[in-house]
C-alpha cells in the first residue's frame, strides 16, 4: 500500500523535471495515437471515434470537477482522504447513470445531427465508465502525494492501448473496436492501481459535503468551460462537416500540440508553488518569469520541427488530404506557441486565488472563435478548425495578458529566455528543413524522414539552448542527479 508523504518534499524544479519526463514520454504516444488509429482503420472512423471520445470528455467534465475537489481538498492537512474518494465515486456514479438515461432518449437526435449511430450507444457508454474511473484513480494520486505519477500513468495507459489496437489490427476495423479497447485497456490497469493504493471509500459527512462544494462549485464550471474550449473545433465540426474532417482535424491537434501539453503539464506544479508563496508571504517572483517562458519551450522546437517536415508527416498520416494536414498541423503548432505561455500564465493566476480569470478568458475565446468553424466547417473542414483554434487562443492570449498586468503588475515574459527559445527554435527549423530536403529523394521511407528529422530537429534545439542558457544547464545538471538517484535507488 502506497503511503502518504508531505507535499513539501517536492520542490518546483523537481516537480516540474519529474512531471516533465512523465509528459516527455507520454505526450509522443497521445501524439502518434491519431495517426495510429487512421493507418489501423480509417480517417472516417477514427474521426468517429474521436467525436465521441471529445464530448465524452466533455460531458464528463463535472466527474472531472469532483476529481479535482478530490485531489485538492482530499491533499490538505488533517483531511480524510478516503471520505472525498467516497463522494467521487457516489457522484461518478449517479452523473453516468443518469447520463446514460439521457443519452439513450436522445439516441435518435445524435444519430440524425452528429457523426454518432445507434450501435455505438452501448460502447460509448463503457467508454466513458472506463474514463471516469481513470479520472478519479489519477486524482487519487495526487491526493496522496504523487502528482508526478499522474502522468505517468496516463502515459502507460496510452502505450498499452496503442500496443494492443497494432496487436488487433485485423480486429479493429471500425470506432466500435476502439471504444471498447479503449475502455478495457483502462479498467485492467486502474483498477489494480486503485486497490493498490489501499485507500478505503468513505461516506462523506455534512462538514465534508460543505467543504467539497466550496471548492467545486468553481472546479466544475472551470472543467466544462476548458474541455469545451481545447476541443472545439473538432465538436464544431462533428456536426457542420464530416467524420474524415473531424479526424484530419484531431490527428493534426494531437501531432502538433506536442509542446502545449508539455506546457499544461509543468503549470500545475507552478500554480502549488506561487499558491504555496503567496499564502506564505513570499516573493515568487524571482522564478516566476523564467518558470513561465521556460515552460514554453517544447512549442519552440515542436513548431520549428513542423515548418520543414509538415509535409512528410502528411504522407505518413492522411495521403488523401495532405494539403489539409499540413496547413492544419502547422497552424495549431505556430498557435500553440501562444497556447503554452497562456496556460502557464493563467495557472499563476489561479494560484493567486484568481480561478475567475481563467474562466472568463476560455468565454471571451469562445465567442470570437466558435463561429469560424460554424461558417466555414462545411467547406474547408479541418482548415476552418484550425483557423477558429487560432482565433480562439489569440483572443485568450490577449485576455490573459491584459489580466496580467492587473493581477501581477506586468506580463510575465523572460525575454532573454524568449530569445534563446526563439533561436533554438530557428535552428530546429532549418535543420528540420534540411534533413527533409536531402532525405526526400533518397531510398529513405517518409516514416525514416520524418524520424531523422525529429532527432535532428531535437538535438539542434537541446545544442543551441545548453550553448546559450545559463538556466538551462542548471536543469540539465539537476535531471543528470535526479536520474542518477533513482537509478541507485533501483539497484
Amino acid at each position: 500500500m502506497v503511503q502518504r508523504r508531505a507535499g513539501n518534499e517536492i520542490t518546483l524544479l523537481d516537480s516540474s523535471i519529474r512531471t516533465a519526463g512523465g509528459a516527455v514520454v507520454s505526450t509522443p504516444l497521445y501524439v502518434l495515437s491519431g495517426v495510429v488509429y487512421a493507418v489501423v482503420t480509417s480517417p472516417a472512423a477514427t474521426g468517429t471515434f474521436f467525436f465521441i471520445s471529445i464530448v465524452a470528455a466533455l460531458v464528463l467534465r463535472p466527474v472531472r470537477g469532483i476529481s479535482q475537489t478530490l485531489q485538492k481538498v482530499g491533499s490538505e492537512p488533517d483531511e480524510r482522504v478516503g471520505v472525498y474518494l467516497g463522494l467521487a465515486i457516489l457522484f461518478a456514479v449517479g452523473y453516468l447513470g443518469a447520463g446514460g438515461a439521457v443519452a439513450t432518449l436522445l439516441t435518435g437526435s445524435l444519430t440524425r445531427r452528429t457523426v454518432f449511430t445507434a450501435d455505438l450507444l452501448a460502447p460509448a457508454g463503457v467508454y466513458a465508465a472506463s474514463l471516469s474511473l481513470s479520472m478519479v484513480v489519477l486524482s487519487l494520486l495526487g491526493a496522496i502525494g504523487y502528482p508526478s505519477a499522474q502522468t505517468w500513468l496516463g502515459g502507460t495507459q496510452t502505450g498499452v492501448r496503442l500496443a494492443a489496437i497494432l496487436l488487433l489490427d485485423s480486429f479493429v476495423t471500425s470506432a466500435t473496436e476502439l471504444l471498447l479497447i479503449s475502455a478495457g485497456v483502462r479498467v485492467a490497469l486502474f483498477l489494480p492501481v486503485a486497490v493498490y493504493l489501499g485507500v478505503v471509500p468513505r461516506l462523506p459527512g455534512r462538514r465534508e459535503l460543505e467543504r467539497a462544494w466550496e471548492f467545486a462549485r468553481w472546479s466544475i464550471p472551470d472543467q466544462v468551460l476548458d474541455r469545451f474550449s481545447y476541443n472545439m473545433p473538432v465538436l464544431v465540426l462533428g456536426v457542420v462537416a464530416t467524420p474524415t474532417a473531424v479526424g484530419v482535424y484531431e490527428a493534426a491537434d494531437r501531432f502538433a500540440d506536442f509542446g502545449a501539453t508539455v506546457s499544461w503539464r509543468l503549470s500545475s506544479p507552478l500554480l502549488t508553488k506561487v499558491s504555496g508563496d503567496a499564502a506564505a508571504g513570499n516573493n515568487y517572483a524571482a522564478y516566476l518569469d523564467g518558470a513561465i517562458t521556460g515552460g514554453t519551450g517544447v512549442t519552440f522546437v515542436v513548431f520549428g520541427y513542423l515548418i520543414g517536415a509538415h509535409d512528410v508527416v502528411a504522407q505518413i498520416a492522411f495521403a488523401n488530404a495532405q494539403t489539409a494536414f499540413s496547413t492544419t498541423v502547422l497552424v495549431v503548432g505556430g498557435v500553440n506557441v501562444l497556447r503554452g505561455f497562456w496556460t502557464l500564465t493563467s495557472h499563476a493566476m489561479e494560484g493567486l486565488g484568481k480561478p475567475s480569470v481563467s474562466f472568463r478568458t476560455k468565454l471571451y475565446g469562445l465567442v470570437f472563435s466558435v463561429p469560424v468553424p460554424t461558417l466555414l466547417g462545411a467547406e474547408y473542414g479541418a482548415i476552418a478548425g484550425a483557423a477558429g483554434y487560432g482565433v480562439m487562443n489569440l483572443v485568450i492570449f490577449g485576455y490573459v495578458c491584459y489580466y496580467a498586468r492587473d493581477i501581477f503588475g506586468y506580463i510575465p515574459v523572460d525575454t532573454v529566455t524568449a530569445a534563446h527559445l526563439t533561436a533554438g527554435g530557428v535552428v530546429a527549423s532549418l535543420l528540420a528543413i534540411g534533413v527533409v530536403s536531402v532525405g526526400t529523394p533518397t531510398s529513405l521511407s517518409p516514416s525514416a524522414v520524418a524520424a531523422l528529422a525529429a532527432i535532428v530537429c531535437l538535438f539542434g534545439f537541446a545544442g543551441t539552448l545548453l550553448l546559450l542558457s545559463s538556466p538551462t544547464r542548471v536543469v540539465a545538471r539537476r535531471v543528470v542527479e535526479l536520474s542518477r538517484g533513482t537509478l541507485r535507488g533501483v539497484a
